[in-house]
């Protein structure tokens, strides 16, 4: 019998990376591991992030000295918590932000065979020896330690030479092109309708079933996601704990897109939890959080052109992932924007069994309960509750519900959030983002990392690992 066998084409993604970027030197431990799986291949490609941010006219800098202070320290523990879930070593320079732009001249200098080696030894310079690698000797030491093949002599002319000046330049140019908010940022080529850009480690599940999908000739939407989505296996994983009940707080605002994302998602992860799982609704106003720590009451209109289209692109990724692999939901932008809902978040704190029409409404069939309590009373009595009398006791502020909601505020400030949603485990750690749900899920089942102070950190602990 005859047989006519297809041959699979090797994907191929291109790395966007600069070295002063710490996530950027997550990602450069976790992408061959991604691409072996995939059977892909890696083409390193070093750019200049300060550039990038010129380019698209991006308002943090290299520091990210324009974040409100709660987001810079949020960001700070969660990537503590990153590099121990990946047992990364990471040690953060003394005087960080160091000038990279001599290290990736020879990096463009260096083959491609090669390139990876030289990148992970500038890496391990930066981020674990805290080395100054704006060195030039230090540099070409480096390199010559590791026996590279250059088409010329191996010196500090090489710094200045034209043509790898130009090959950076056009690297991140290409990669603005592509739509790179800033790295690291991941180019697949061979994506269905003209390539797709990725950007953020945490965006590498996203990448490998891509990968996975374009080797395999297996559409995305036949393929098991949740295989690719990363989750710490914890040693006693345990019997004990499935007899434990737990508290997950959730942190929201009804006029956050990805508080509703993360809301449709919450009885899936009571199925998945290692144990049984009891969720505390903690309606919160974000708006006034924003005027307390000076973020603008709708970020999404302050970011640039790039940002914003490849935000929108994130989050239709994300809804088509947990229809596939979670709780199937539906989603519609509304017209009337921001939503408000102060007298719905009041309603919801009195009988939080209305969240599903509330935000049914607010979501998916685009009422604008916000801007008429009209429209809330007949949302609410759709679904079979008494709307009037709901608003009606919280106009008299039964329960002190007005309160409540101000206390929820006030205690979410003091907590330092900055943004929604946000899971708490037992009133522990906060996990800010839908993006985040895999940690929410291992603090559910027992995982623990040590919140160690950045300047020593390095993560020897083998009882947990991804």
């Amino acid at each position: 019998m005859n047989s006519i066998v297809k041959k699979m084409k090797q994907p191929t993604v291109e790395f966007f990376y600069d070295l002063q970027c710490p996530w950027a030197y997550i990602a450069s431990k976790r992408i061959e591991q991604i691409t072996g799986r995939a059977k892909a291949k890696v083409i390193w490609t070093p750019v200049l992030l300060e550039d990038i941010y010129k380019a698209i006219n991006g308002p943090q800098d290299k520091g990210g000295s324009v974040m409100p202070l709660p987001k810079r320290q949020y960001i700070m523990k969660d990537l503590m918590r990153t590099v121990q879930r990946y047992n990364i070593e990471l040690k953060f320079h003394p005087r960080h932000p160091i000038q990279t732009i001599y290290a990736l001249r020879l990096l463009h200098a260096t083959p491609q065979s090669h390139r990876a080696a030289l990148t992970h030894a500038f890496y391990r310079l930066y981020w674990i020896d805290n080395a100054d690698i704006s060195d030039p000797s230090l540099l070409l030491n480096t390199a010559r330690s590791l026996k590279i093949p250059y088409d010329e002599p191996l010196d500090s002319s090489i710094f200045s030479n034209e043509k790898y000046h130009n090959s950076l330049s056009s690297s991140t140019a290409r990669a603005v092109k592509h739509g790179a908010p800033g790295v690291p940022s991941f180019w697949l080529e061979q994506y269905p309708g003209g390539g797709r850009l990725y950007w953020g480690q945490d965006r590498l599940h996203f990448v490998e079933a891509a990968l996975t999908s374009i080797s395999t000739n297996v559409p995305l939407e036949q393929m098991d996601l949740l295989k690719f989505y990363p989750r710490c296996s914890v040693e006693n994983k345990l019997n004990d704990n499935k007899k434990k009940v737990k508290t997950l707080k959730f942190w929201f605002d009804l006029n956050s897109t990805y508080s509703y994302i993360a809301y449709t998602q919450l009885s899936w992860i009571k199925k998945q939890a290692n144990c049984e799982v009891n969720i505390e609704y903690m309606p919160f106003l974000l708006g006034v959080i924003f005027e307390r720590i000076g973020t603008p009451q709708t970020p999404l209109l302050k970011l640039n052109e790039t940002r914003k289209a490849y935000d929108n692109k994130d989050m239709h990724e994300w809804i088509r992932f947990w229809n596939q692999v979670g709780n199937k939901f539906k989603f519609r932008l509304p017209d009337v924007f921001p939503i408000g809902g102060i007298n719905a978040a009041r309603i919801l704190l009195l009988e939080p069994k209305t969240i599903e029409c509330i935000y049914k409404a607010c979501w998916v069939d685009n009422i604008p309960i916000g801007t008429s309590n009209d429209l809330l009373i007949e949302t609410l009595n759709k679904s079979g509750f008494d709307g009037n009398a709901l608003l009606q006791a919280t106009q008299q502020n039964v329960n002190n519900v007005k309160d409540k909601l101000k206390e929820n505020t006030e205690r979410a400030l003091k907590l330092g959030m900055f943004g929604a949603p946000v899971f708490q485990v037992d009133d522990g750690e906060l996990v800010w983002g839908q993006d985040r749900i895999n940690v929410v899920l291992d603090l559910l089942d027992g995982w623990t990392w040590q919140n160690k102070d950045l300047e020593t950190m390095k993560n020897n602990d083998e009882k947990s690992k991804l």
